[in-house]
Order: structure tokens, then sequence, then C-alpha cells
């Protein structure tokens, strides 16, 4: 499996809830940076802890919250993707959309660490229920 292949199948594990599969495709002690300001945002080590404190938090968090890729581009081990969010705070009026850009890189065809790049203040905004004109896209 390439890389590529890797990172779209975690992402469809995101997107199906399929927690058994995050943890075939991640190492157990991955490393999970997300923004400071960014609703949860922190970092989070261990399959386990990101299931609990991204994965399920995220539900509870958000009305609807989803990335779409846009750009895979794989550098060997390391793998920067770009996209959006579309998400929609549980108070907000309407979704918000922002750009972002995560890197991800493998150890033995394993996600061993992601870091998040994104505009953390319009979704903090959306988060809030505070409505915007703004779109990053």
């Amino acid at each position: 499996m390439t890389s590529t292949e890797l990172i779209n199948k975690l992402y469809a594990a995101f997107a199906n809830r399929d927690k058994e599969q995050l943890k075939l495709i991640c190492s157990a002690d991955i490393v999970w940076k997300q923004n400071p300001g960014f609703p949860g945002g922190a970092t989070h080590t261990g399959i386990e802890n990101i299931i609990k404190n991204v994965y399920e938090a995220n539900t509870g968090r958000w009305a609807s919250f989803s990335f779409t890729t846009e750009k895979i581009s794989s550098l060997g081990d390391t793998i920067v993707v770009e996209g959006h969010y579309e998400a929609q705070s549980k108070k907000a009026k309407r979704p918000v959309q922002a750009q972002a850009v995560h890197i991800f890189n493998l150890d033995n065809q394993k996600v061993k660490s992601f870091q998040q790049y994104t505009d953390t203040k319009l979704l903090w905004d959306n988060f809030k229920g505070e409505d915007s004109n703004e779109t990053l896209l």
C-alpha cells in the first residue's frame, strides 16, 4: 500500500467512525497535535487517547464536522494533505469553512504523528455560536 493510500484509509476510517480500522492504521504511540485555539486543541498521545479526545469529542462538540481533501503530497514518510474543514457548532446558525493542512509522519506503514494547521479563530468563533461572513474558500 502506498503512503497516499494509507492516509486515504485513515480519513475514511474517521468518516466511517471505524475505530478498529484507526487502531490498525495508527501506531499505538501516535502523537496527534491539534492547534492550540482549535476547540479541543492539544497534543494527544496514543490511539486510545485520540479516539476518546479527538474522534469521540468532536462528535460531542459539533453539530457537523468534516474534512475534505484537496491535495495529497507524498514526501517519503511525510505526507502533506491540503484541504478544508466544514463545521457547524451546535450554537451556530450556519456552517463555516476553513482551509487546513495536515502533516503526517509514517513509520513501517503506520501513522506515527499528525500535525494540524488551520484558522483556529474562524472555527472557534463558530464553535462559540458567533456566525461569521468570512470563508477561506
